[in-house]
């Protein structure tokens, strides 16, 4: 029963533990001031318990929980003023019936009217001290798991968005491979067995590697190349593709899919078949601190342009979005769309989140 109210055992404990200080405190302060009568002044403070208790925790329990945590103020402040006003009152007369008889008979304090107000008020004091000590410490506890739901929330929101995000991520992709291979196919090229070969194998990376939360940036380097492989079964010759990966034999990480958007839109724009000279530059280089990221694609003079956060960019607005979830202010992404190129360039500092991958953070 006790347990039921309480909670915890470890919670009853702290509940002994705050009253047992506060007899002591007492104890030693009035006991010290009343020519060290130690033994007297426990007796009168166990004696008033009752009347220290009863208010604490019909606030602790019942008023709190209904009144001031919906934020029904008013009432809150009604009943705290009655109960402070009752006890005061029961507290002042448990003095005056019996304490000064049995403790302070030579100072014959009873001889004040029980409804002396001082008197009344300083009892009021007496009972309160615990109640706003112990409403200080619960509102304290309230507030600071109210913080870690939140966050905890906040952390699960995030979660579920950047699972969504990279989700969306699979049928893009697969959207726009699939047209690859079918125009193969329309053109009875050979290489389309190569090409559903390729697809295959990045289906395989995004089904069961793409699970952790974190992969090595070369791993990512190294699945970009296949899907360069991949489109240029489709486009051969037409298109000129530069690739350059410097990782300064330091392994860092990054989500998985990250640069992924970024290479699909170069193919997008710079494999178009009104170019006599289309190309793609693909730049990596990344460090233990810092990663630095730039695609290059020509575009023809004559295309139209697309917002990054149009409807029909799916790949670029869901990274935009991925990068500031995954590194709020520590990232810098530009988008230069001039009339014969596009150029991306990203900065990202991976310092916080290589430390969360070597502490084993990674799922």
């Amino acid at each position: 029963m006790i347990e039921k109210f309480f909670g915890t055992k470890h919670r009853i404990y702290y509940h002994i533990l705050f009253w047992l200080a506060y007899i002591l405190f007492y104890t030693i302060f009035w006991g010290s001031y009343e020519g060290n009568n130690y033994f007297d002044e426990t007796l009168q403070l166990l004696f008033l318990l009752p009347w220290k208790l009863i208010p604490t925790y019909i606030t602790l329990y019942y008023l709190m929980p209904k009144y001031l945590y919906p934020k029904r103020t008013t009432m809150y402040i009604v009943l705290s003023i009655i109960l402070a006003v009752s006890m005061g009152l029961m507290d002042r007369y448990m003095n005056w019936k019996y304490l000064y008889h049995w403790f302070n008979p030579e100072n014959e304090y009873w001889k004040d009217p029980l409804w002396y107000l001082p008197k009344v008020i300083n009892s009021m004091l007496s009972v309160y001290t615990p109640v706003f000590v112990a409403m200080a410490i619960k509102l304290q506890r309230f507030y600071y798991k109210k913080e870690q739901i939140n966050k905890d929330l906040e952390k699960e929101k995030i979660e579920t968005e950047l699972k969504f995000l990279k989700a969306q991520i699979h049928p893009h992709f697969l959207f726009n491979t699939l047209n690859s291979i079918y125009s193969l196919s329309l053109e009875k090229s050979s290489k389309t067995p190569d090409a559903v070969l390729g697809l295959s194998k990045f289906l395989d990376y995004m089904l069961y590697d793409c699970n952790d939360r974190l992969i090595s940036v070369e791993k990512e380097w190294e699945e970009l190349m296949n899907l360069v492989a991949l489109e240029q079964l489709r486009y051969g010759d037409k298109l000129t593709i530069s690739t350059k990966f410097e990782n300064d034999n330091v392994e860092s990480f990054i989500p998985p899919l990250l640069l992924l958007p970024f290479v699909e839109n170069a193919f997008k724009h710079g494999a178009d078949t009104l170019l006599e000279d289309s190309y793609i530059n693909i730049h990596l280089k990344s460090d233990n601190k810092q990663l630095w990221f730039t695609v290059e694609n020509s575009k023809a003079p004559n295309e139209e342009s697309e917002e990054l956060d149009g409807d029909k960019n799916i790949g670029l607005k869901n990274v935009k979005r991925r990068l500031a979830l995954f590194f709020p202010d520590k990232h810098h992404l530009q988008i230069h769309e001039e009339p014969n190129r596009f150029l991306i360039t990203l900065e990202i500092d991976l310092s916080g989140i290589n430390s969360q991958a070597a502490y084993g953070q990674n799922n």
